[in-house]
């Protein structure tokens, strides 16, 4: 089943092949990931500090119970990673020979998906904004469609440049292919 996802999405014509997919930039969940080191970090030495520095007079169950509130801690940032990680790998661009689908992962039973049919599109662009995004290579890829459909925004784009030009490509064998 795990195999079958990543090369299709859901409503996927048959006959319509898969060209790539690409996943978002890992600078999407950075932040988090930093946030719930820093914390635990918090956590490790509160529990190190209480445990080494409480008094011999308090009984042994005042810091049964502050390493029991560690471990609740440590538990919770663990499972929080394994989620965010779950997540961050679902959300998705993918590229077949007839549309442009984004696929959101907005949580961990929320998802949303949107197709882009190759010949609505008007116009793209890719923007880098910023040293981080010059050096780690992301950004946001813009596409621009015919008639009232909202523009497809994809952020945290890796090489967004040559995601264009791939696009682009893709959509000139489409065109070609359909006109003859």
């Amino acid at each position: 089943m795990e195999d079958n996802e990543l090369k299709s999405y859901p409503g996927q014509a048959e006959g319509e092949i898969t060209q790539t997919i690409v996943y978002k930039h890992f600078m999407a969940v950075a932040p988090i990931f930093a946030a719930m080191f820093i914390v635990a970090l918090v956590a490790t030495a509160g529990v190190v500090f209480y445990n080494q520095y409480a008094s011999s007079s308090e009984s042994s169950a005042f810091t049964g119970i502050a390493s029991i509130i560690g471990f609740i801690i440590f538990a919770t940032i663990a499972a929080l990673c394994i989620a965010t990680f779950w997540i961050w790998r679902r959300n998705k661009i993918i590229i077949t020979n007839q549309h442009i689908v984004d696929v959101d992962q907005l949580g961990l039973f929320n998802r949303k998906i949107a197709a882009l049919r190759l010949e609505e599109i008007q116009d793209i662009s890719a923007s880098v904004k910023g040293p981080m995004q010059i050096v780690l290579k992301y950004g946001t890829i813009i596409i621009q469609t015919a008639g009232e459909r909202e523009n497809f925004v994809f952020d945290f784009v890796p090489n967004p440049y040559e995601l264009v030009h791939y696009i682009i490509e893709t959509r000139k064998k489409f065109s070609s292919k359909r006109g003859s």
